[in-house]
C-alpha cells in the first residue's frame, strides 16, 4: 500500500503557495507533508499537485490512500479493507482506492471521490483558508513537541519560568547568557544549530527552526522555520523559512513566506480598533475570518523597507518591493514595486537578479528548476495575488 498527499483547494492559500505545493506549508514544527508522513513511518509517500510543479507518480497497481493536504491528522488511522472516503468534521479529506483506475492528477481525484459512497471519520484539523494556519499553529506546536522531544542540553543554567521539562534545546544549539524562557503556557523547542543571543525572551508554545539566529528578540507563541534571522517582537506568527526580521518592530498573528526581508521598525496591526472580526480580501473576494486577532500574510521574496506600516488583515503577494515607509495598501498583487505615490510592475529580470543575490548571501544556489518555476508563474501572478 502507498499513500499520496494531494493539493486540495489550493486557491484558498494563495499567495503563500505561489512557488511550492500546499502540503509544504509549515504548522507547528513541521510541514503538512512531514506531519502526516510521521504517522505512517512504514509507508512511502508520493504527491499530486498543480501541473506547474511537475510531480511524476510511479505506475503502481496496489491499494492507495489519498490524503488531502488540508488535513493534519491528530491520530493514526485504522486502515480499512474496503474503498472509503475519509471525512473529518463533515469535510472530505481523502479516500482509499483498492483497484484501478488510480487517480494521477487533481481532476481525476475529484472524479474518484464522487464514485465512492462509504465514509469513515478520521481525527484531524482541517484547514479551510490561509488564516487557519495562524488559528491552529499553537495547537500543532504542542502536538509536535510531544512527538519529537528527545534528550537535549541540560536546562539548569537557563532562566526558566515554568516546567523545565517543557523546554528542549538540541545539543548543537547555542544559547547565550541572559536569555529567558517561559513555558507556563506551552513548550519551547530549540532545533539544531540555532543561535540565541543575550536579552532574548521566548514564550511558549514556540519553535525555533534549524540554523535560525535570534537577536535580542521577544518571540511569543510562534513557529520560526529554518535559517531565519529574528529580532524585535514576534507574536503568534509562522515564518516559513529563510526570512529576515532582524530589527526593532512588531509582527503579530501573521504568516511570513520564504526569503522575505522586513526592514527596521516595520510594524503590522493585528487588531481592529472596534475589536470586530478581521476581514481579508483575496482577488475580488472578501472573507470574514471569524478571528478578532489576525495580522498579515506575505508571499515569498517580498521586501519591505524601513518604517513600513502594515494594516490589519493585509495580503501581500510574492516579489513585492515596498519602499518609503508609512502605511502600505491592504492588498498588493505579486510582482509590484511600490511606495508612496508609486506603483509599478516589478520587472522579472530585476526580480530574479535580486533573488540570486539574496540566496547567495545565505549560501543557497538558485536551481534552474526553481528559476523556471518563477518565470513560468510570472504572467499569471501579474493579474493574481
Amino acid at each position: 500500500m502507498r499513500i499520496i498527499i494531494y493539493e486540495d483547494r489550493p486557491e484558498n492559500f494563495f499567495p503563500l503557495i505561489n512557488f511550492y505545493p500546499q502540503f509544504n506549508l509549515r504548522l507547528g514544527m513541521k510541514t503538512i507533508a512531514e506531519h502526516n508522513a510521521s504517522l505512517f513511518p512504514k509507508f512511502k509517500f508520493e504527491f499530486i499537485a498543480r501541473e506547474i510543479f511537475k510531480f511524476q507518480l510511479k505506475e503502481k497497481n496496489e491499494p492507495t490512500i489519498y490524503l488531502s493536504s488540508r488535513l493534519l491528522l491528530t491520530d493514526k488511522v485504522a486502515l480499512p479493507c474496503e474503498e472509503v472516503k475519509f471525512t473529518s468534521g463533515g469535510e472530505i479529506v481523502g479516500f482509499l482506492k483498492n483497484k484501478p483506475p488510480f487517480p494521477k492528477n487533481l481532476r481525476e481525484i475529484s472524479i474518484a471521490i464522487r464514485s465512492i459512497e462509504m465514509e469513515k471519520e478520521v481525527s484531524g484539523i482541517v484547514l479551510e483558508h490561509l488564516w487557519d494556519i495562524i488559528r491552529y499553529n499553537e495547537e500543532m506546536i504542542n502536538v509536535h513537541f510531544r512527538i519529537y522531544k528527545e534528550k537535549g542540553k541540560s536546562v539548569k543554567n537557563f532562566e526558566i519560568d515554568g516546567k523545565s521539562s517543557n523546554l528542549y534545546i538540541e545539543r548543537t544549539a547555542r544559547v547565550s547568557k541572559f536569555v529567558f524562557f517561559d513555558t507556563t503556557s506551552g513548550p519551547i523547542y530549540i532545533d539544531r544549530r540555532v543561535l540565541i543571543r543575550p536579552f532574548t525572551t521566548i514564550i511558549g508554545p514556540a519553535y525555533i527552526g534549524e540554523g535560525t539566529i535570534v537577536e535580542r528578540a521577544k518571540i511569543v507563541k510562534s513557529s520560526i522555520g529554518p535559517y531565519c534571522r529574528i529580532g524585535g517582537e514576534v507574536e503568534s506568527c509562522v515564518f516559513q523559512g529563510f526570512s529576515n526580521k532582524y530589527h526593532e518592530g512588531f509582527i503579530g498573528h501573521s504568516f511570513i513566506g520564504e526569503w522575505v526581508n522586513i526592514g527596521s521598525l516595520t510594524t503590522n496591526s493585528d487588531l481592529k480598533n472596534n475589536y470586530s472580526n478581521v476581514r481579508i480580501k483575496i482577488g475580488e473576494r472578501e472573507y470574514d475570518t471569524k478571528m478578532v486577532k489576525l495580522g498579515c500574510f506575505i508571499g515569498d521574496h517580498t521586501k519591505l523597507g524601513i518604517g513600513t506600516l502594515i494594516p490589519t488583515g493585509a495580503v501581500i503577494g510574492s516579489f513585492v518591493n515596498y519602499f518609503g515607509g508609512g502605511m502600505m495598501p491592504k492588498y498588493v498583487p505579486s510582482f509590484r514595486w511600490l511606495g508612496p505615490g508609486v506603483s509599478e510592475i516589478y520587472e522579472l529580470e530585476k526580480a530574479i537578479s535580486t533573488m540570486k543575490i539574496v540566496m547567495k548571501r545565505r549560501g543557497v544556489i538558485l536551481t534552474k528548476e526553481y528559476e523556471n518555476l518563477i518565470r513560468e508563474s510570472y504572467q499569471y501572478l501579474l493579474t493574481h495575488i
